[in-house]
């Protein structure tokens, strides 16, 4: 579990030292800000040295004391808009699992008292947990249809705005904040893994209703652990402007709870599209293409691997279909793996191969499902 603006992160020993040596931390702001950013910087660099985590706070500390504790009217940093959770620590009714983290609620992070995210809930005491820790509305950006229902049964209203690892287009975070401002706070986040697509999602969100900037809604995706090879989710979460008032307008109030997958021919098409890229990057011995600067070839390989994975786990055709057409998915999915692997280690003869092998299981597949 990880709790923003002043709570406990068990996951890293840092945390329990400094709370240790200081047990009053919270009651001097510019002090806690001090401690959250060293900690911050350890948990990015997973610096192994407790002891250099503290050698740096403990610099830190009498400066920052000193200049917080007679006037906390004057502390710096954002104001400290807490839910209760994050200044009482645990909270009554909620069950903990390992890490202290809400069991069945993996990836777990309360950015503020609007916002908070993680993984997908897992089972009917995620559900428990999240009504306990105050939470009135579920948006999830995963393809998966939710479990709406189970959270009807805790008094949680699911939102479902389906996104893709490519990034966040213009319509689904219009939507994402239509959600936002039509529902009741706080908000839970989620998508699949509650790394990637969630957090993008939740950062957005912090950056129209917490009022942060770019920059930080950007280093909120670091301190979640997404991956920079989804370059798309980065880049729309530093380019995402508020929408305006008349835009959001024009965005149907009556969003809905499920929305069920578009179908596996929408699936097909976007592929397609993938494979053109990726036989451009072939062409160019996996480089980015003079003529197609937009072209990233490990990048396309990855919203390739992507694809074929959500596919299978998400699209209902595609289990309609029968135990085979799930094995070429499969199949398909572990020789993409390998093929972003060897893109990126530079290993162009061994990205051949792997190309050939994924064209042929799709020559394969097309044989016999769709020839």
């Amino acid at each position: 579990m990880t709790e923003c603006y002043g709570t406990e992160t068990p996951a890293h020993p840092t945390y329990h030292a400094v709370q240790a040596a200081a047990p009053d931390i919270r009651a001097f702001p510019r002090l806690w800000w001090g401690y959250a950013a060293c900690y911050g910087s350890a948990m990015r660099t997973r610096t192994p040295s407790l002891a250099a985590s503290l050698a740096i706070c403990l610099v830190l500390t009498p400066a920052l004391f000193l200049g917080g504790c007679g006037d906390t009217a004057q502390a710096t940093g954002p104001a400290l808009d807490v839910a209760p959770e994050m200044v009482q620590g645990k909270v009554p009714g909620v069950i903990y699992g390992a890490h202290l983290e809400p069991e069945g609620l993996h990836n777990y992070i309360r950015w503020s008292a609007k916002v908070g995210q993680g993984a997908q809930p897992e089972g009917e005491v995620a559900f428990k947990n999240l009504a306990a820790l105050g939470y009135k509305t579920v948006l999830s950006v995963d393809g998966a249809v939710p479990e709406v229902e189970l959270a009807a049964k805790y008094g949680l209203r699911y939102v479902h705005v389906p996104i893709g690892y490519d990034g966040i287009t213009k319509d689904q975070a219009l939507r994402i904040i239509k959600a936002v401002r039509i529902t009741e706070f706080p908000m839970f986040v989620h998508c699949h893994h509650g790394v990637h697509r969630g957090p993008a999602a939740a950062q957005i969100c912090r950056i129209s209703e917490d009022h942060i900037s770019n920059a930080e809604g950007v280093a909120g995706l670091e301190t979640s652990r997404t991956s920079p090879k989804y370059k798309g989710l980065w880049r729309d979460v530093l380019a995402f402007e508020v929408p305006s008032v008349a835009e959001l307008a024009k965005v149907p109030g009556d969003l809905p709870s499920v929305v069920l997958p578009e179908g596996l021919r929408a699936g097909m098409v976007q592929t397609s599209h993938i494979w053109t890229n990726l036989k451009l990057a072939q062409k160019a011995r996996w480089k980015v293409p003079e003529d197609h600067p937009d072209v990233d070839p490990a990048h396309e390989a990855r919203m390739l691997w992507e694809l074929l994975r959500e596919t299978a786990r998400n699209e209902p055709e595609a289990h309609a279909e029968g135990e085979v057409f799930l094995k070429y998915l499969k199949a398909s999915e572990e020789e993409v793996i390998g093929l972003e692997k060897a893109i990126r280690a530079g290993q162009t003869d061994r990205a051949d191969v792997l190309f050939r092998q994924v064209k042929q299981l799709c020559n394969d597949c097309h044989r016999d499902y769709r020839n």
